[in-house]
């Protein structure tokens, strides 16, 4: 874990010599002056077609550097063994792609929206129904800090779920996490804008699809900053936030202290194996350093509470549907709901087991495992073939609620309903 520390330390170095640009402006936003409609305005041309052997997201992680003139991304300093993991699977997912001579219905589709003349890639991930006939509905999805990076990875049991049972197109928008929550959620609206343009031009969709905002973790919060700074509320049938999160910058490291203790799944299979330090103790230590500093995310927690009761009026908020988890220490859900106490019905509220990864479920090859927990995986369980993450009990019954609310059903409480252990690997044994 002495790695996990160094790349919080690391982080806090590298985002206090940015400059945190607020992109829509002051806190106190304009629908005026900073709207940006789902609405087609223009006809595409053409985009830039793709360099042989490079694909998008190969180059916009290359062209992503940090303040200080160092190659590492800043989602790499804060994931740290995460981000290794999920893009050994993205390497492997681009290899299969490159290699598969006809792409299959229900397959992510890689779309780069730049417009002619740019140079740097403006990628989404286009999930289309399996059915293969026009989509009922597009889902546009920001996963949380780290996750949301590879989103057609960490969320794609989740979302393939959700589309196959909604008949629904998902885009799913990819970032890096930085402190400057303004810039991620502007960009996240261009480019959902733009592959509205995208899909209506070039595969038919009509105009008139409902569409739906989804976030998770801080994805959701993404989300309600681009709905508060750009007015698309107005246009979108519904708004999801799954375990939203508005923490500071110092609580963050409390929730590093949470996720990677979720994500550790013990020894056996290497994730966050070979500190020389208490667990506890590195991030105590991470906190100090960053309380020092002084460092917090644009908009803060109070401005962004400040923002969503200034800019939520109640139709967006009638729209709006909470999914909440009851082992989940890393929501923000009752934060949210107090923004409207005594002046507005808040949003409804959907109550699940789970923790705050039940969305993320992954089942990985022994190819996909760090290198240091094969030997360990084989020989622990007998014939080691797959491994899964996450609880995928948990995942449907999350996938049931988001499709039924999307249906228009009532919010469901089924805190209780079930006993769930999250972030556990399951060995599957080769017969």
């Amino acid at each position: 874990m002495i790695m996990i520390m160094t790349m919080l330390m690391r982080i806090a170095y590298v985002c206090s010599s940015a400059s945190l640009v607020t992109a829509f402006g002051s806190t106190s936003i304009s629908h005026a002056t900073a709207r940006l409609r789902f609405s087609k305005v223009a006809r595409k041309n053409a985009y830039s077609s793709h360099s042989p052997g490079h694909s998008p997201l190969s180059r916009l992680k290359s062209n992503s550097d940090d303040a200080d003139g160092d190659n590492t991304p800043a989602s790499e300093a804060i994931g740290g063994e995460l981000v290794t993991a999920l893009a050994r699977l993205d390497e492997k997912w681009e290899l299969e792609e490159e290699m598969a001579e006809k792409k299959k219905i229900g397959d992510w589709n890689v779309l780069d929206l730049r417009e002619d003349g740019e140079t740097s890639p403006e990628i989404v991930y286009l999930l289309e129904p399996m059915s293969g006939a026009v989509p009922s509905c597009v889902i546009f999805f920001l996963g949380g800090a780290v996750l949301g990076q590879f989103p057609h990875i960490a969320y794609s049991t989740f979302l393939e779920r959700i589309a196959t049972k909604m008949n629904a197109a998902v885009v799913a928008v990819p970032y890096e996490v930085n402190l400057d929550h303004f810039n991620i959620a502007q960009r996240a609206v261009s480019r959902m804008k733009n592959a509205v343009i995208e899909c209506e031009d070039s595969r038919g969709y009509p105009a008139e699809l409902p569409k739906y905002a989804i976030g998770h973790s801080l994805g959701a919060k993404l989300h309600g900053i681009g709905i508060a700074a750009t007015g698309i509320g107005e246009e979108l049938a519904g708004v999801g936030f799954v375990s939203y999160n508005n923490f500071g910058f110092a609580e963050t490291i409390t929730m590093a202290r949470s996720f990677a203790k979720e994500m550790q799944v013990g020894n056996d299979f290497g994730f966050g194996a070979g500190s020389s330090m208490p667990f506890d103790a590195l991030f105590d230590l991470a906190g100090m350093a960053v309380s020092a500093v002084g460092l917090e995310f644009t908009p803060s927690p109070l401005d962004m509470d400040r923002i969503v009761e200034s800019k939520f009026d109640g139709g967006v908020l009638k729209k709006t549907r909470m999914f909440q988890f009851e082992d989940d220490d890393l929501d923000s859900t009752k934060r949210f709901i107090e923004c409207f106490d005594g002046d507005s019905e808040g949003p409804s509220v959907s109550y699940l087991p789970g923790t705050h990864l039940t969305p993320v479920f992954l089942k990985l090859g022994l190819d996909d495992l760090p290198d240091e927990a094969k030997d360990i995986a084989s020989q622990a369980t007998g014939g080691f073939e797959n491994a899964s993450f996450g609880n995928e009990e948990a995942l449907d019954l999350l996938v049931e609620e988001v499709s039924d609310w999307m249906l228009g059903r009532s919010p469901s409480d089924r805190r209780g309903a079930r006993k769930q252990i999250s972030g556990i690997m399951d060995a599957e044994i080769e017969e």
